[in-house]
């Protein structure tokens, strides 16, 4: 069975700083959740979560005695978690504003600003009438990029195998170095949610416990965390259109459009597109 994982500490919620604006204005309203999609392989994410135990059992092994690794030197560069260059056009997508035949025009921040023209024209077609599209565009790459450094890199990369973040001494707990290989970890004694590996492996522990029945631990009493094709790991970006957007048509104020961003497992077959604006 699939697993569909949440990461909360990726989610976050970001204001569009520039203004839409038109020669002649007109109204609209629409507001709907959607779902955009990114693809990692089952083998990049298995180097990148791994665990250490010196059980040869995992069903013995204590959750005191593992370790959390987080490999982002092996991280793909193909899959750039910035939210609004999730993809809106592919099979676990949902709920696009409108399709259009161009995958490097159906992406998270394009249809926002359908969702804009719809909301104060009426017609996602009326993205032609801004005439600060590409400025649009602009800020909302960087929110995009705001929220991938901030939120989503920054918690990867901070319990990271080489992060710089501090670590306690090795037998107290919490995120610790590895006296010979001078790795870094963590252990159970953290329990918050930027904890990504700690999160992920106790998922699987309580959802999909058979998954660790085959095991294979290598010399260094390490294994990947059995995220599997077919599993997705989710979190939320919400969008907020810049204060007073609404006053460029007369229409009512209308809130921000919340985004589901999907990881999905694959088997390395699947392609992010290259976002070209």
């Amino acid at each position: 069975m699939s697993v569909n994982f949440v990461i909360n500490r990726f989610s976050g919620s970001y204001s569009l700083s520039t203004l839409a604006t038109v020669d002649d204005p007109i109204d609209g309203v629409l507001d709907v959740s959607a779902t955009g999609v990114f693809y990692i392989s089952q083998a990049d994410i298995q180097s990148v979560f791994q665990v250490q135990t010196d059980s040869v059992d995992m069903a013995d092994a204590l959750a005191s005695d593992l370790h959390h690794y987080v490999f982002m030197n092996r991280w793909p560069t193909t899959t750039t978690l910035n939210p609004v260059n999730a993809m809106m056009d592919r099979s676990l997508s949902y709920s696009p504003i409108m399709n259009v035949n161009i995958p490097n025009k159906m992406l998270i921040k394009h249809d926002f600003m359908r969702y804009l023209a719809v909301k104060l024209f009426n017609t996602a077609q009326a993205v032609d009438l801004f005439n600060n599209e590409s400025a649009m565009i602009g800020g909302l790459n960087t929110l995009g990029q705001q929220a991938y450094q901030q939120d989503i890199s920054a918690s990867l990369w901070k319990y990271a195998t080489t992060s710089t973040y501090p670590t306690s001494p090795y037998t107290s707990g919490g995120f610790v170095v590895d006296p010979v290989t001078s790795l870094k970890s963590t252990t159970a004694d953290i329990t918050t949610d930027d904890n990504i590996c700690y999160i992920l492996l106790n998922k699987l522990l309580m959802d999909e416990p058979e998954r660790f029945k085959n095991i294979v631990v290598d010399a260094n009493g390490l294994f990947p965390v059995p995220i599997l094709a077919g599993d997705t790991i989710n979190f939320t970006t919400t969008i907020i259109p810049a204060d007073g957007q609404h006053n460029l048509t007369g229409v009512a104020p209308f809130g921000p459009r919340q985004y589901q961003i999907k990881l999905v497992i694959d088997d390395g077959t699947n392609v992010n597109t290259t976002p070209i604006d």
